[in-house]
């Protein structure tokens, strides 16, 4: 793969990140208010490394740049708790949990299309062995295994 087309693919995953991140923050800030709260940072503390990573390899492999990555990384990561400071000083008053529950689900949508649209298809190019799918198949595992426990 081109470092061209590993760049043009960082930065759409930066920008992926950072759409998917701001409705996370807005969760975020009103889980805060009960008792779910700590469980909540929790798990989305621990998913947002895979999220950095999914940013920073691809810009890493086109720039070779550490520093570079990191910061792109960071950058996006960066929207999650701006969404929280947004939520809670001006769309509180606006948003309900029916709404919440609907950007949720929109982001979620729209990091699935990005996955399949463009992740999985540049995975393959760059390993035929069945390891992707295998990755694929467990990661989507362990996303399922969480819902039926309520995590």
């Amino acid at each position: 793969m081109s470092k061209a087309r590993l760049m043009r693919l960082g930065l759409l995953m930066a920008i992926t990140m950072t759409l998917h991140n701001l409705p996370e923050g807005f969760a975020v800030a009103f889980s805060s208010f009960t008792s779910i709260g700590p469980v909540m940072a929790i798990a989305i503390g621990v998913h947002n490394i895979p999220e950095g990573i999914i940013v920073a390899a691809p810009v890493y492999a086109a720039t070779g740049s550490r520093r570079q990555a990191l910061l792109m990384a960071t950058a996006s990561g960066l929207s999650e708790p701006a969404g929280a400071l947004l939520a809670l000083l001006f769309i509180k008053p606006y948003l309900t949990p029916l709404l919440l529950q609907y950007l949720l689900a929109g982001t979620g949508g729209v990091m699935s299309a990005v996955c399949v649209i463009e992740l999985y298809p540049e995975g393959r190019k760059c390993r035929h062995d069945g390891q992707l799918l295998k990755g694929t198949l467990v990661g989507s595992a362990v996303m399922f295994g969480t819902l039926l426990l309520g995590v």
